[in-house]
């Protein structure tokens, strides 16, 4: 018998295993030790750009398309897929994790059915705009913080904006997204006399990314005299507010005549992101919160994942991110749509010393606190205490 089929079993229960834009909710299960995860999901996706898969559950690849119509009109009338608790109840599980609040809701059922504690992990957009654009979700909040037994979340900030919403501080734990830092030596791109200052943006063009404030702030930088090429990874969805950000980024570069110090390099595979933090001296990640309240909640994992390589970051006092950049020190941080600041922070940037000795202090300040590893060690003592304290 294998050591995972003798360690106690943990439902972790997603829509989609997993986006790319989701890759840490994989990171998480792979480094636990003591606990052997399984998953439950809608459906599957970039499964094939990874070498370890837990055993998983999918009613997108396991269940014929009439049974799982059969299976959503079940939910609609019962509050849960059918095949989800079949899956679930041949595991003898002893924890069932959901991740995001809104699918922490859905999981209460679920929970109550097997007989085990439900833990929830928020991440962002189910913290900060659910609540606010729907406010049903506060009356489902109510219910789940009152019936959950344990909520995780990235950092302090987040902690005490699900406080506010009503959920009690005894059920709320701290829990960092650990990268496989390994995967990420530190190696400083370094910067010679007056070299342009290779500055870095990457994420989806939504307005609490502020995309909008780094451009603003980077043609300042250009008209102030500084010397700098700009990259932008990521693009637009569908949605008309996500093509706004787009129009407007573009806008900038036209109005300002920046076309020859702006490359849009749109969506690119996640080792594409990566050897793009080599070829930067600076990350530049203005985060902010959205005009619909929707926030980063914590913060970014490309702020993590910059700093693991040594590219240091220039960011904002928004949600968690100062747990995660260390102002002055290892980044600069300023407030949430000073472009000013942000002009005066790339200006900081573009010197060689500071760009050396801040990405050496990054690298180590992830290596320290953000490593997979520890972080699956940590939660492996998060469940061991909640089954100790029978949830």
């Amino acid at each position: 018998m294998s050591k995972t089929n003798c360690l106690p079993t943990v439902i972790h229960l997603t829509g989609t295993y997993f986006p790319t834009s989701q890759n840490w909710v994989h990171t998480q299960l792979k480094y636990l030790e003591r606990w052997k995860p399984i998953v439950i999901a809608n459906s599957t996706a970039n499964l094939q750009s990874v070498e370890w898969k837990p055993d998983y559950y999918s009613r997108e690849d396991h269940l014929p398309y009439i049974w799982r119509k059969a299976d959503g009109a079940f939910r609609r009338v019962f509050g849960l897929h059918l095949s989800h608790y079949i899956a679930a109840r041949r595991q003898d599980s002893e924890i069932l994790h959901a991740h995001f609040g809104h699918r922490g809701w859905h999981a209460l059922r679920l929970s109550h059915l097997l007989d085990i504690p439900l833990v929830t992990t928020f991440y962002g957009v189910d913290i900060s705009r659910l609540p606010k654009q729907e406010p049903e979700w506060r009356h489902r909040y109510d219910t789940l913080f009152e019936e959950g037994d344990l909520f995780l979340v990235e950092g302090s900030n987040m902690g005490e904006q699900l406080e506010e919403l009503g959920c009690p501080s005894r059920k709320i734990r701290v829990h960092h997204l650990g990268i496989e830092v390994d995967r990420y030596p530190c190696n400083p791109l370094c910067k010679h006399g007056d070299e342009k200052l290779r500055v870095l943006m990457a994420g989806r063009f939504v307005e609490k990314k502020g995309f909008i404030d780094g451009l603003k702030a980077f043609a300042r930088f250009l008209e102030q005299g500084g010397r700098g090429q700009l990259t932008i990874i990521g693009d637009a969805n569908d949605s008309k507010s996500s093509q706004s950000v787009k129009s407007g980024l573009l806008r900038i570069v036209e109005e300002r005549e920046m076309s020859g110090h702006v490359e849009f390099r749109g969506l690119v595979p996640k080792n594409e992101l990566k050897k793009a933090y080599y070829r930067h001296h600076v990350l530049l990640s203005p985060s902010r919160e959205a005009q619909s309240g929707d926030n980063e909640g914590g913060a970014p994992v490309t702020l993590i994942e910059a700093q693991a390589t040594g590219t240091p970051v220039i960011s904002t006092y928004h949600c968690d991110i100062p747990e995660v950049v260390r102002d002055g020190e290892a980044g600069y941080l300023v407030q949430e749509r000073d472009i000013p600041a942000l002009t005066k922070a790339l200006e900081d940037a573009s010197s060689p010393n500071w760009i050396r000795r801040a990405g050496r202090r990054a690298a180590e300040h992830i290596r320290a606190e953000y490593n997979a590893n520890k972080c699956g060690k940590e939660k492996d003592k998060i469940y061991n205490k909640l089954r100790e304290m029978g949830g």
